[in-house]
C-alpha cells in the first residue's frame, strides 16, 4: 500500500479524509483499495466499504475475491439482490471462489431458500482452501436445517463447526436450539456450561442456563446460575 501511513489513522477519521479527498488516493491500484474496503468491513462501515470495493472493481473488474466481498458488504446493508449479483459474478468468473459460493448460501438463508443453502454451503465446502472459514459454510446448513425441522442432520453440522472453532459462542448457542427442539436437555445444560466458560461475564448466558437448571428441576443450580446473572448486571 502506498500510503502506509493511513493504516494508522483512526477509522472515522478515514473516512472524512476518502470524502473530501485529502487521502492521497489518486496512486492507489486495485489491490490498494480491496484492502481498504476490508478495513472498513472489520470496523463494520459496509457503506464505505461497498465504495472501496468499487473503486477496486472500476481498476480490475476481472478480480472474484473483489466481487465476493463487495457482495458481503452488501448483504450487511440488506441490499440482497445486489449482493447476489455480485456473487454470481464471482462466480462466473471463477467457478471455483468458494466464498461467492457461501455468499450466495447465506443470502438464500436470508431470503428463506433454506435448500438452495444448503446446496451453496456444500458446493462451498467442497472448494473450501486451508485457511477458508469452513464453519461458516457447516453454520448455514445447520441453520437451514433447522427450517426444514431437520434436526438430526442440523445437529451434526453444527458438531463439525464446533470441532473447527470451539470458542465460538454462536455456534453453541445453535447446538443448544437443536438441542432444545429435540428434548435433550442434559444435553442443552451442557452447552450453556461451555459458554459460560468461554464467556464468564456474560449474564444472558447465566440467565440461559439458569431457565434449563429451572426445566430440569434443578432448583439450587437455577438460583446459583440466576444470582451469577443478577452480580454481573449490577457490575456493569
Amino acid at each position: 500500500m502506498k500510503f502506509i501511513a493511513t493504516v494508522l489513522l483512526p477509522v472515522s477519521v478515514m473516512v472524512l479524509l476518502l470524502l473530501c479527498g485529502c487521502l492521497g488516493t489518486e496512486g492507489w491500484n486495485a489491490q490498494d483499495w480491496i484492502e481498504q474496503g476490508n478495513r472498513f468491513a472489520k470496523d463494520g462501515l459496509y457503506t464505505e466499504a461497498v465504495d472501496a470495493y468499487s473503486r477496486s472493481l472500476r481498476l480490475d473488474p476481472l478480480n472474484p475475491k473483489a466481487w465476493t466481498w463487495r457482495g458481503i458488504a452488501l448483504q450487511h446493508l440488506d441490499r440482497l439482490q445486489e449482493a447476489m449479483n455480485d456473487f454470481d459474478e464471482a462466480i462466473r468468473l471463477n467457478p471455483n471462489e468458494s466464498g461467492a459460493w457461501q455468499g450466495k448460501a447465506s443470502v438464500y438463508i436470508d431470503t428463506g431458500q433454506y435448500k438452495l443453502a444448503i446446496k451453496s454451503a456444500e458446493r462451498s465446502l467442497e472448494l473450501a482452501g486451508p485457511g477458508d472459514k469452513m464453519e461458516n459454510s457447516w453454520l448455514i446448513i445447520g441453520f437451514a436445517y433447522n427450517r426444514l425441522e431437520q434436526y438430526e442432520d442440523a445437529l451434526l453440522q453444527f458438531d463439525k463447526a464446533i470441532e473447527k472453532d470451539p470458542k465460538r459462542i454462536d455456534l453453541w448457542q445453535h447446538k443448544a436450539y437443536t438441542l432444545t427442539k429435540l428434548a435433550r436437555f442434559m444435553e442443552v445444560l451442557k452447552c450453556y456450561e461451555v459458554m459460560t466458560g468461554i464467556e464468564h461475564d456474560n449474564p444472558e448466558l447465566w440467565n440461559k442456563k439458569g431457565e434449563i437448571h429451572l426445566a430440569l428441576g434443578q432448583i439450587n443450580e437455577a438460583n446459583e446460575a440466576f444470582t451469577i446473572a443478577k452480580g454481573l448486571i449490577e457490575r456493569n
